[in-house]
């Protein structure tokens, strides 16, 4: 029985200790927010956003961020990006590792939203070196990928009121699922994949590599954060 148990793995009786497996990468993800709360729950609260439920949404990407593998992303970014549009370069970037494509999905959400109107602010989205450069000079900055963070996490919940009759955990799940996986995906389309294994820490994806759950990972940060 005990042999059975261990081959069905951590879906049933065992949970995978994420903390234990990444070791000292988790803990220096977890000093770095422990360092950058205060400054990031100032944003968190301008936009009403529950701090602790953000936070672990991005856990993973802190988790598994490069910043020599990210140096390299910029620079190709700042070249080809601001010239070329994401069809040319869209690399993960940042602490928070957030692609060009998906600032461009959430510009152009909030300008359509009342949000816009009610914050009082609108991006510029036209296609042009201007806007560009402008949007990648948010993502390189560690405020503006928090407000990114924050202006994400409210879009949702606007587009999905059923967020707010979930859980936090639930919450922290779906989110950052959708984070991960597919910004612009249905309620539904969300829900299915919030289980599955696409994270990875390699720099470069083999055979050999070792599949995580996202959720998993921002879940159990948030579970701990709260003791």
């Amino acid at each position: 029985m005990l042999w059975l148990l261990l081959m069905m793995g951590s879906t049933t009786a065992f949970a995978l200790n994420h903390k234990r497996v990444f070791g000292d990468d988790w803990l220096k993800a977890e000093l770095y927010v422990k360092e950058h709360r205060v400054e990031w729950r100032e944003t968190f609260d301008y936009f009403g956003v529950d701090a602790s439920v953000a936070e672990a949404v991005v856990f993973p990407e802190l988790v598994r961020y490069s910043m020599w593998q990210d140096e390299i992303e910029k620079a190709a970014v700042s070249s080809l990006y601001v010239a070329g549009g994401k069809l040319q370069a869209n690399f993960s970037i940042g602490r928070f590792q957030m692609k060009p494509s998906f600032a461009e999905e959430v510009d152009a959400e909030w300008n359509r939203s009342a949000l816009a109107r009610e914050f009082g602010f609108v991006f510029d989205t036209h296609d042009t070196d201007t806007a560009r450069r402008n949007r990648l000079r948010r993502l390189n900055d560690t405020v503006g990928q928090v407000r990114y963070l924050a202006i994400f996490i409210r879009l949702q919940h606007f587009r999905h009121p059923e967020l707010s009759r979930l859980t936090k955990k639930e919450q922290v799940r779906y989110l950052s699922t959708a984070y991960n996986r597919s910004y612009m995906a249905s309620w539904k389309e969300i829900l299915h994949m919030e289980q599955e294994r696409h994270f990875h820490t390699d720099i470069i994806k083999t055979r050999y590599t070792r599949l995580f759950c996202y959720g998993d990972i921002a879940v159990e940060f948030y579970e701990r954060a709260k003791k």
